[in-house]
């Protein structure tokens, strides 16, 4: 896994939050605001391809105190929030395809007819 590009990390008024930039600014739509923890791992992940527990050992080796369970279930929560808001290049496309299909095929595929009821909702305008 890796962090998409175009994202920057700033602090503001003492929290963190992922700003898009570029052409992602399209894609990442939401305000995601991450903890000082998933901070530090930040600065590991935009420089590396990293997998879950490359994220452990780097928790286990900064903090004390912390169980590798407790890192584990808060991993998983900060991953599955990176991938919800399409911030995370974990290999799975998210999102929509858009494509320009000549008029000719296209009638071709949906013949028009006005009682058709495989063509419902289908414009090929």
């Amino acid at each position: 896994m890796k962090l998409k590009d175009g994202l920057i990390l700033r602090e503001v008024a003492g929290q963190y939050v992922i700003v898009p930039t570029g052409k992602r600014v399209q894609e990442v739509t939401n305000i995601v605001y991450i903890s000082a923890s998933a901070a530090y791992l930040w600065d590991y992940m935009k420089d590396h391809e990293f997998e879950k527990e490359n994220l452990v050992k780097q928790i286990m080796e900064h903090y004390t105190g912390v169980t590798e369970e407790k890192a584990s279930e808060d991993i998983d929560k900060f991953l599955n929030t990176l991938s919800a808001n399409n911030i995370l290049d974990d290999g799975v496309k998210s999102g929509g395809s858009f494509i320009r299909i000549p008029k000719e095929q296209f009638d071709k595929l949906w013949p028009s007819g006005k009682d058709s009821k495989d063509n419902k909702g289908v414009s090929n305008s």
